[in-house]
């Protein structure tokens, strides 16, 4: 069999490289569609973020990853994350760009592939000042031959290779804001990066710093501290809760659903939309009285949604581990009406105030127990409040 007379791109032949190389399969198979129907959205995204870190890093670290390559991958993410299947189709309710972002930023931590893959690359420029003398540095010093005085490591543009998407890093970077340059600095004969506080390179220091050319989206969701106390799914819906971003009838409706009728079935007064379920509802603010009360807070009449009573509480003077009890509180508070208001529509069960306060104090109590280092409180005094001994 000849060659064939057309030539074979160095672009044609990174895709065909990552297609040939399991990446995608890897991905494929550590986020099989079985385990969408045996793992809730918590259990999902802790996966999901796992993946990132485990799969064969070989190309992403030394190839600059073809779009395709990176919008397949993120396709599989993104469909398991939300229970996606070919025979079973659910509602996204948030945008995967800001669900990719640090939760810093509001998102939920998940990672861009493409800035790992930058990030990546950008290690070798590190690991070429740093190590100079090894031999494999040495050998691309030679093989590139370049005595260009403004350039930080050897390119030559017509030797072909894995080197030249290293060193294409310096453009892609710069379009960003991102000068290598100027970052990437030499002190005490170490070579680090400055945007790191521990002024020490590392991977992660170069995405954040991507993620931060990128801009990030102001959101309410900003106002939440994702507290280690509060179980995993606990933070999730608070966190959906916050954005807007969970299954209330008028949500439903604005999304093709058909739904009959898009009252509250609590009060049956107003639509049912996310701020009214959590914090507008005539049941939802008598919730919120009780539990105020109980961690001696008043009511602020002033707020009118979630987020606004978040920012309350974020900016009521108190000590660290007095505001992080009552942000655990305010997320079960979240977590319990979310329960109530489902019992009522798919049970058409009425769960009364006086339970779900209970309740609430039920689940941080036991939390407190098991989830955090502070001291062993009595049941006793954390029914009545009585958390001195823990500050």
């Amino acid at each position: 069999m000849g060659w064939s007379s057309k030539k074979l791109s160095v672009k044609k032949i990174k895709v065909i490289s990552f297609n040939n190389y399991p990446v995608v399969d890897k991905v494929k198979a550590r986020l099989s569609k079985w385990k969408v129907r045996h793992l809730s959205f918590a259990g999902r995204l802790t996966l999901l973020k796992s993946v990132l870190g485990s799969i064969p890093s070989y190309y992403l670290s030394l190839f600059y990853a073809p779009k395709s390559i990176v919008n397949k991958i993120d396709r599989i993410r993104k469909d398991f994350l939300w229970g996606i299947t070919d025979t079973k189709k659910k509602l996204r309710w948030a945008r995967w760009d800001f669900m990719l972002s640090s939760k810093k930023a509001g998102g939920l931590g998940i990672g861009r592939i493409r800035d790992f893959n930058l990030a990546m690359l950008t290690k070798w420029w590190w690991r070429f000042k740093s190590n100079p003398n090894q031999l494999w540095a040495e050998v691309i010093a030679g093989i590139h031959k370049n005595n260009s005085g403004d350039q930080l490591i050897p390119i030559k543009i017509s030797v072909p290779g894995v080197w030249k998407d290293i060193g294409g890093m310096k453009q892609v970077l710069e379009k960003m804001g991102i000068i290598i340059g100027d970052n990437l600095i030499l002190k005490d004969g170490c070579w680090s990066w400055r945007s790191n506080k521990d002024k020490t390179f590392s991977v992660k220091q170069v995405r954040i710093d991507i993620e931060g050319s990128l801009g990030t989206d102001s959101s309410s969701t900003s106002l939440f501290d994702w507290n280690i106390w509060s179980p995993p799914k606990v933070k999730l819906l608070m966190w959906r809760a916050l954005l807007g971003k969970v299954a209330s009838k008028v949500g439903l409706d604005h999304r093709g659903i058909s739904v009959p009728d898009v009252s509250c079935p609590r009060c049956g007064i107003n639509a049912e939309h996310p701020d009214h379920i959590f914090f507008n509802c005539l049941w939802a603010r008598s919730l919120w009285w009780n539990v105020l009360s109980w961690v001696r807070l008043k009511f602020p009449l002033h707020c009118a949604s979630l987020s606004a009573l978040v920012s309350y509480i974020k900016e009521t003077p108190g000590g660290r581990v007095w505001k992080k009890l009552v942000q655990m509180i305010v997320a079960a508070m979240v977590w319990r009406i979310w329960s109530a208001r489902n019992a009522k529509v798919f049970e058409g069960k009425f769960i009364p105030i006086r339970q779900s306060v209970d309740l609430v104090k039920e689940d941080t109590f036991l939390w407190i127990c098991n989830r955090s280092k502070l001291k062993k409180l009595s049941w006793e005094n954390w029914d009545k409040f009585d958390v001195v001994d823990l500050m």
